[in-house]
């Protein structure tokens, strides 16, 4: 005989539920976010707004500059929204970092992850900054670094470009959606619903990424939005990166047992 106690019913509902039911991300609160600049012109200007707080717009054209959660811890998540720059002037850089701590754009010693996306090439600083979208692993910031990228550590040492737009800039008032994977052995970054770059810790000559925040990043580019950024749990692609769906002949067995246990009570 099969029987139910009145809280065993609620959570077997709540299992059910939990199967049946995914779970949506939630917005971001950015207001509790915070700004690092490198020294140099131009500083920053990151301005939030929204209803739920959920968007950050930053106006001015200077030297690198991070807007990041400083809790930290952002490994085993996902951060998604929208990037868009607001404006026909200039082509520099527009991205996100991954695994940051406080300051590391300013240390001289560091361990973080740049996603950057430039919209022309241009030379400067002793070297040519690329246009496109690229993925590479700070070590050592200086703006020349940030600048051009390195091909061998230490600085800013390109990982990989993406497959789609690893050499085509963005576009002036374009918006474009982004989602972003970041766990200890895997990130992917997906622009427009396409996977444009997906990298392992080997792939950078590490053993693992390091955990850190998230948060975003301009250089020498003004008026760029980021907007309706969201956030949810992802799992550790280790040791199997594919979910595996729970089938719905579990549910339905579930949900029969569920009821026939009602039917039992009634009696």
């Amino acid at each position: 005989m099969i029987s139910f106690k009145k809280g065993q019913k609620f959570c077997f509902v709540g299992l059910v539920t939990l199967l049946t039911t995914n779970v949506m991300a939630g917005a971001v609160d950015l207001s509790g976010w915070v700004v690092n600049n490198h020294p140099g012109p131009g500083g920053s200007n990151w301005v939030v707004s929204g209803a739920d707080n959920d968007t950050v717009l930053q106006t001015v054209n200077g030297n690198p500059t991070v807007f990041f959660d400083p809790v930290g811890n952002a490994q085993g998540t996902s951060l998604s929204g929208q990037i868009t720059v607001e404006t026909t002037g200039d082509d520099d850089f527009i991205g996100f970092v991954l695994g940051y701590d406080p300051d590391e754009i300013n240390s001289a010693v560091s361990d973080f992850i740049l996603v950057d996306w430039k919209q022309g090439n241009q030379g400067s600083f002793g070297g040519t900054a690329f246009e496109g979208l690229a993925i590479s692993h700070v070590t050592m910031p200086g703006v020349g670094a940030f600048w051009g990228h390195d091909t061998v550590p230490p600085g800013v040492s390109e990982i990989a470009r993406a497959t789609n737009l690893g050499s085509t800039g963005w576009a002036d008032n374009q918006p474009y959606t982004f989602d972003i994977i970041f766990t200890s052995s895997l990130i992917e970054v997906l622009v427009d619903d396409v996977l444009e770059i997906s990298v392992t810790p080997d792939d950078a000559g590490l053993t693992e990424f390091d955990n850190g925040s998230f948060g975003f990043y301009n250089y020498s580019q003004s008026n760029v939005r980021y907007a309706g950024i969201t956030e949810d749990v992802v799992p550790d692609p280790e040791p199997d990166p594919t979910p595996v769906p729970v089938p719905s002949t579990l549910v339905i067995f579930l949900l029969g047992l569920f009821g026939a246990g009602i039917a039992r009570r009634g009696k």
